[in-house]
């Protein structure tokens, strides 16, 4: 994505063009619909790929889309985090077609390690839910 093309959702530009062209992301379909400090939300469609073998979406896919709202979240800030630990529970099965959305919100921490809470899910049904530890203390520098 052309970095005049990023839409501003407070994040550092830097980060912004390196979510945006991320292949894993791409990969994901994950698209970034809203940030601000703390906080991240990110949706995703099951494509028939991303299934398993009983036509339902495939954890590993539920997972990285919670983690890629973690990720955002968690860097929200502009200090260079990273997951230490990140436990998923699956309530509920999502099938291809179906618009899956993961919001990731800080609860706590302190300097260097922050506790996060994550839910995946299909409208206002709850299709997953997980909490995560990130750690990091590196500012992440603006390229402006």
């Amino acid at each position: 994505m052309d970095s005049d093309n990023v839409p501003d959702h407070g994040l550092n530009r830097k980060l912004l063009e390196v979510l945006q062209n991320d292949s894993f992301r791409q990969f994901l379909g994950a698209e970034i619909v809203e940030v601000r400090e703390g906080y991240a939300k990110v949706e995703g469609v099951v494509k028939e790929e991303y299934t398993n073998f009983h036509g339902t979406a495939h954890g590993s896919y539920i997972a990285a889309l919670a983690d890629f709202a973690l990720g955002i979240a968690a860097n929200s800030d502009n200090v260079k985090r990273f997951a230490v630990t990140i436990k998923i529970d699956f309530l509920r099965p999502a099938f291809p077609g179906e618009k899956l959305t993961a919001k990731a919100f800080r609860t706590g921490g302190g300097r260097n390690l922050a506790f996060f809470e994550i839910n995946v899910l299909r409208g206002d049904e709850l299709v997953a839910r997980g909490d995560a530890i990130v750690y990091g203390k590196e500012r992440i520098v603006d390229s402006h």
